[in-house]
């Protein structure tokens, strides 16, 4: 058929057919678009993969890729996991708040860093929901601090930015050297919070914030000497591991049925918690030690599962103690009740007591094999879980205020403040605060972090911080350890004959 004749039969309402030449013009440009593409993916492939960085949301934001994570500093706008988005996005709407709000109203403002494993697992030391909890509840206090006078003067305005060391801390020194750069920007930040680990990684961090003059106002570390009288310019939001014991033993001296004790220690030198809790039972508890420490690895947990700790129920059955003092991890510790429950004397019961920033989350499976075990968990906390409920028995002076604005902000279920972690980093972030608006109360000018530091043991009296977990204040003689921070110990399963409704307060005799 010609040209004309197919134009023709277009015309009269036919299909034209495409001409040979047309189709395989039409070939080609299809085939090198593919090619072209393929090109392309390849070579962003390749700069994805030769320029890590790009993996951790771009260049020149903060967080960069080192030995597979993305560590770094962050105003909250890179994602370190998908069950932080929420809780991120709310931290960077009210960073964007505090600034323009601080434009507007020729305000000053300052910068505080939460500086954590923000990339946790479920095999790690703090697990994600705790990582979430914490921020939430720094979230709470940053609101409250910019938005309120519910944490004193509205000035200067506060951001959050989000500093994670990586999830076992090995890049704790990327955030770090990129907190100190900050100290000289504008606006400038003033001060960290939140350290999560009692470990050695966590000292390191803080020697060299304190030899730059940085304050540090910890989160959950619990190991005694990490504190101000060992590291300068460093002061505790959570009980010392000392104030856990001491809480143990005012709990016993009301339980006549409980009196001789057995030690379940970890011997990772490293892990500063385990180490200090040990050292911390035996100073406080020493009367009910009746028989050798039991040692274990817990590094190896993960592996060895429940015959790690068979021989250690095998001497607990030999002796016959009325309780075990277990200084070890959360994660070891319910590998440890799995084979306390298979042990061969579990007709006789006993108390294993523990201590921990909240209620750990136990399931009905754990819980059934603590009733199925004969066994009871005395956790000395942070926070009682019932503080969240209706009728909860003397829960703080403040933590009413809190709970009403977590649930505004966050959630309003119990289950959500029972770990302790959002309590505990309201706490930690409202103490900040508070040490920045008293240094420079009257002048427009933001603090330094060393004029920040220098008042941080002027938290007390007049300047006292209304917390979640008690009435705080610090001094020079608890080393920055809080004062008037109530540790009430949680019987699991829970019972109202078990439950502690006097619960020891740090710093009172």
């Amino acid at each position: 058929m010609s040209q004309e004749s197919t134009a023709q039969h277009a015309d009269s309402g036919g299909i034209a057919s495409p001409s040979p030449v047309g189709a395989m013009r039409r070939k080609r440009r299809i085939l090198a678009w593919a090619a072209a593409g393929a090109v392309l993916a390849l070579v962003a492939g390749a700069v994805w993969w030769g320029v890590p960085d790009l993996r951790c949301g771009g260049m020149g934001n903060g967080v960069r890729h080192v030995g597979g994570e993305c560590v770094g500093v962050t105003d909250g706008s890179f994602e370190f996991a998908p069950h932080l988005s929420a809780v991120q996005k709310d931290i960077v709407d009210e960073n964007q708040w505090a600034a323009e709000k601080a434009a507007q109203e020729d305000r000053s403002l300052v910068r505080v860093a939460l500086l954590a494993p923000l990339t946790a697992s479920e095999r790690t030391a703090i697990a994600p929901d705790q990582v979430r909890n914490a921020l939430e509840g720094a979230y709470v206090a940053l609101h409250r601090a910019n938005r309120t006078r519910e944490l004193g003067d509205q000035k200067p305005l506060v951001q959050l930015y989000l500093a994670n060391e990586g999830t076992r801390q090995k890049q704790w020194e990327v955030p770090v050297a990129r907190i100190e750069e900050m100290t000289e920007e504008d606006p400038p930040l003033v001060a960290v919070m939140g350290q999560a680990l009692s470990t050695t990684r966590t000292e390191q961090a803080a020697q060299r914030l304190s030899e730059n003059g940085i304050p540090i106002i910890t989160g959950a570390t619990t190991a005694d000497g990490l504190d101000h009288g060992s590291i300068p310019g460093l002061i505790r939001t959570a009980p010392s591991n000392t104030d856990f014991a001491t809480a143990l033993d005012r709990y016993l001296q009301g339980r006549d049925d409980l009196e001789t004790a057995i030690m379940v220690y970890d011997r990772v030198p490293e892990d500063l918690f385990v180490t200090s809790l040990r050292k911390a039972y035996r100073n406080r508890l020493s009367d009910h030690i009746a028989f050798p420490d039991q040692p274990f690895a817990g590094h190896s947990i993960a592996e060895g599962g429940v015959n790690v700790f068979y021989p250690v129920t095998q001497n607990i059955c030999s002796a016959g103690p009325d309780m075990v003092l277990f200084a070890g991890r959360a994660t070891d510790l319910r590998v440890f009740l799995d084979a306390l429950s298979e042990r061969v004397c579990r007709s006789e019961p006993i108390s294993v007591l523990f201590a921990e920033i909240g209620e750990y989350p136990w399931d009905d499976e754990d819980l059934s094999t603590l009733r199925e075990g004969n066994i009871t968990l005395l956790n000395a906390t942070g926070a009682d879980p019932r503080w969240g409920q209706d009728g909860a028995p003397d829960a703080p002076a403040g933590f009413a205020d809190f709970h009403s604005r977590f649930s505004d902000l966050v959630s309003g279920d119990p289950a959500e403040v029972e770990n302790g972690y959002a309590i505990t980093y309201h706490d930690a972030m409202s103490i900040t605060v508070n040490a920045i608006r008293i240094t420079k109360p009257w002048q427009e000018a933001p603090p330094t972090p060393q004029e920040v530091r220098e008042h941080l043991l002027l938290l007390n009296e007049q300047h006292e911080v209304r917390g979640a977990t008690g009435t705080l204040s610090f001094t020079e003689n608890r080393s920055g350890n809080p004062v008037g921070k109530h540790v009430p110990v949680v019987p699991v399963p829970y019972t109202e004959e078990a439950a502690d409704d006097d619960p020891h307060i740090t710093g009172s005799p």
